[in-house]
């Protein structure tokens, strides 16, 4: 209210002299809609540049001189560069606030994975900004689960001084850890909402245990042995029938729990009774212990016995009106590259595969992801489903080993690790479910602050050429940044302005090529106070900078009215000269001859010719 007033005040004054004036507020933007009395000071942030740029654009229109009234406390926009500034006329500040920042520590920024494996070490480095003249020392703590994890002492300079803290961090659980972060309240501190950050981070699982049975001796075995081996994460355990007993005590299956069972030909004419009767036991273990299931069809398979474990996952075999048992083509169908978005494979021929077997693929949570084109009818030939928390995959040729050898000699020679790769992976869950995870640098902001997002590709191969970051307030779009990968940290980055308090939403889209594909969202919380109220001080030395490159002169707050007695309304008369030669200019030339034309013409109407 005092601001106010007082601004009202000086303008009158500037008024009263007879001084052609025209008054600008300004925050984030310039407001040219400025009327006394009515004025609010509630902009988010300050961006002085935007200042400067009106002035320039001002300045051959007839502009004497600027005033600025302000604390010099910029948080937005680019640095001013006062050695460029020496054209513009005097630009006079009138500098408000107190010299002595009030006293405030925030905890500025969290740098850390937003996903780690289990059992890995990283770096959890805080950043402390502290304002005001602080000359003591604080206790920073860092803790998950309410476990204290470590706890450092920290001697804090103040005056906008930013110190960091290295923490080490090895979390040995999986899921979404929580990390509190806080630094202890200072005395005569205006602000202590902001000593205080959690971060989550996702953390994936560092091995998972795959079980394979195989009912009776077929060259898929070791292609599907060899393929899941090329994944250091996963630990594979192979059980095969064989003379009425296992490769291994089925007792260890039993109490073992897997991520992913494989049956491999199986089961078939020697153990089919046996499966059957564990075929409730077997629902009950993938449900209680949430493992993903895969079925491989092979030539010795016992119908009867495999229809009974595929009802588990919704599917059923179907009496086929074309005679089957022999090879047909095949291809990919659009669900692929919707599944796996970032695994295209490009539809064309490859080596017929052979078919001894129907599925009904009509369940509402059968996706078909290639398929049999015979006679103008579609069978499937590779099936996945979900019923969650659950995952389930079919190859319904026995041929997995033809697939793999037709095709080491061309161009397709990768074809198996790129078909199967994706598929156990979506069924195992190597990410949790995702491909991508991103999240902001912290869980709360204040208005007016630049929030940042970082995220991280689960593999390699999948990282972007380029992305953006959506943001949307009350489910409405309100901006688009772009996002940056950055290949040393192995990270993407994107930022942007908190502009409004409450909860902004934010979705991230990747470009790969002409196809573009969203792979997260999430949310931020803005505090509604401003983040000026941390900053409330004069910086005076930038401020009085610009006036002296400028020609002008600064006054603080309480001397303003002296600025008043020396800005004076001055008439300046100007003379110009211009010149033009006729033989150079061929408008006047043409001009000339048409007023020649028109006379010629008049007189002539009139017989003075």
């Amino acid at each position: 209210g005092s601001l106010s007033a007082g601004v009202e005040d000086f303008v009158n004054r500037l008024k009263k002299k007879q001084i052609p004036i025209k008054v600008f507020g300004f925050g984030t933007n310039i407001d040219s809609n400025w009327i006394n009395a009515e004025n609010n000071f509630n902009a988010v942030s300050t961006n002085l540049g935007k200042v400067i740029e009106n002035i320039e654009l001002s300045h051959n229109s007839g502009l004497a001189g600027s005033i600025i009234i302000t604390d010099g406390q910029t948080n937005e926009g680019v640095e001013i560069l006062t050695k460029e500034l020496g054209p513009i006329k005097p630009i006079h500040i009138i500098g408000v606030g107190d010299n002595n920042p009030l006293v405030d520590v925030a905890i500025k920024s969290v740098e850390t994975p937003p996903v780690i494996i289990k059992g890995e070490k990283a770096d959890f480095l805080v950043s402390v900004l502290s304002n005001g003249q602080i000359k003591q020392k604080s206790n920073i703590t860092l803790y998950s689960h309410g476990k204290l994890l470590g706890s450092k002492v920290i001697p804090l300079s103040g005056d906008g001084s930013i110190d960091q803290i290295r923490f080490m961090i090895t979390p040995e659980q999986t899921g979404e850890i929580n990390y509190k972060v806080q630094i202890n309240a200072l005395a005569d501190e205006i602000n202590i909402n902001n000593n205080k950050q959690i971060i989550p981070i996702q953390v994936l699982k560092d091995e998972y245990k795959i079980a394979i049975i195989t009912g009776a001796p077929n060259f898929n075995t070791r292609i599907i042995k060899n393929l899941l081996a090329k994944n250091q994460k996963f630990s594979i355990e192979h059980y095969y029938y064989r003379n009425n007993s296992y490769s291994k005590p089925l007792k260890k299956f039993w109490d073992t729990k897997y991520d992913l069972i494989i049956f491999d030909n199986h089961p078939v004419e020697g153990n089919a009774d046996e499966w059957q009767s564990y075929l409730r036991i077997f629902a009950k273990k993938l449900l209680s212990q949430k493992t993903s299931f895969a079925i491989f069809l092979g030539n010795d398979i016992d119908e009867n016995t495999v229809s009974s474990y595929l009802t588990l996952i919704d599917l059923n075999v179907k009496k086929s009106l074309i005679d089957l048992n022999s090879s047909f083509n095949w291809s990919f169908t659009k669900n692929w590259n919707t599944i796996f978005p970032m695994h295209n494979i490009e539809s064309i021929n490859y080596p017929p595969l052979y078919i001894n077997m129907e599925l009904d693929s009509t369940s509402d949570n059968t996706i078909v992801l290639a398929d049999y084109s015979i006679s103008q009818v579609k069978i499937p030939l590779v099936l996945i489903s979900e019923k969650s928390p659950l995952r389930y995959m079919v190859f319904s040729s026995p041929e997995v080993y033809k697939l793999y050898y037709k095709t080491q000699s061309n161009v397709y020679q990768n074809l198996t690790k790129e078909m199967f790769q994706p598929i156990f992976s979506w069924l195992i869950r190597t990410g949790d479910g995702n491909d991508f995870y991103f999240r902001s640098g912290k869980n709360s902001y204040q208005q007016g602050e630049q929030i940042t997002i970082i995220g991280k590709p689960i593999q390699e191969k999948e990282i972007a050429e380029e992305g953006y970051i959506h943001i949307y307030s009350n489910g409405k779009k309100i901006n688009t940044k772009p996002l940056f990968f950055d290949k040393s940290k192995g990270l993407y980055t994107g930022k942007f302005w908190a502009s409004q308090a409450g909860k902004l939403e934010y979705r991230i889209e990747l470009l790969y090529g002409t196809n573009s594909i969203f792979v997260n969202d999430g949310s931020v919380q803005v505090q509604e106070s401003q983040i000026e109220l941390d900053n409330v001080y004069l910086k005076k030395e930038s401020l009085v900078r610009l006036s002296d490159i400028t020609g002008g002169s600064f006054y603080s707050w309480e001397n303003r009215l002296s600025l008043i007695n020396k800005i004076n309304k001055k008439s300046v008369m100007e003379i110009t000269h211009s010149r033009k030669v006729l033989h150079n200019s061929q408008w006047i030339f043409f001009f000339i001859i048409l007023i020649f034309t028109i006379e010629w013409f008049l007189r002539r109407k009139v017989g003075m010719i």
